[in-house]
């Protein structure tokens, strides 16, 4: 994962370095070397996310808070995101869903899903965002997209670091460790995450105590 864009930036400073190019082809290779750089500074910094949550797992601290308001302010940040695409996007959420829990480490897990979505759902498909009390004292979230069936080795696989289920997609910044650092996070809360796929329509579960 590193030396694929180390690679490139080297060659791109070399030839950034040759006097037998022009102004135009020296701007591409600048600007090659930025994203290259940017891609790995998201690497790192999705490391170090994962280095943390291992360590943080036994000093999380949590309180109570309306996890219905958090879904749905993560929403109104992806809304416009999603509609730029055209993609729809629907919810479903349940009011007053309380539970005991560190908010800022759920906002992660709801990023996550969402961008995850968003990534995969191609234009015109549909995304839907779902939040349900289930039994006595548990809660379900549930982020729904159309696109490319998820194979039942990728279901098992998903969740594992550097996993990516497309591998013939064209990389994006997107090194398959989001849905590691979120089952990570959800597994610090006593919850579990899994994934579905059926009808062409792939979906992530999130199920935590509500209180």
């Amino acid at each position: 994962e590193l030396k694929t864009p180390l690679t490139v930036i080297m060659t791109n400073a070399e030839l950034l370095q040759s006097p037998d190019y022009d102004e135009s082809s020296r701007r591409q290779f600048s600007e090659n070397i930025l994203t290259m750089s940017r891609q790995m500074r998201s690497l790192v910094e999705d490391l170090l996310e994962l280095a943390r949550s291992d360590n943080e797992q036994s000093k999380i601290t949590f309180s109570k808070f309306n996890f219905s308001a958090l879904v749905e302010n993560a929403l109104l940040i992806f809304e416009p995101i999603i509609f730029e695409k055209e993609i729809t996007l629907t919810s479903l959420v349940e009011n007053d869903v309380h539970i005991n829990a560190n908010a800022p480490r759920l906002q992660q897990v709801l990023d996550i899903l969402l961008d995850n979505a968003q990534k995969y759902t191609a234009a015109n498909g549909w995304i839907r965002v779902e939040l349900a009390r289930c039994g006595r004292s548990r809660c379900r979230l549930a982020v729904s997209n159309t696109g490319s069936p998820l194979s039942q080795d990728d279901l098992k696989s998903i969740f594992k670091r550097f996993y990516r289920a497309d591998k013939a997609r064209v990389r994006d910044g997107s090194f398959g460790l989001g849905l590691s650092i979120a089952e990570n996070i959800v597994l610090a809360h006593h919850g579990r995450i899994w994934a579905e796929s059926k009808n062409n329509i792939n979906s992530f579960y999130v199920e935590l105590q509500t209180v």
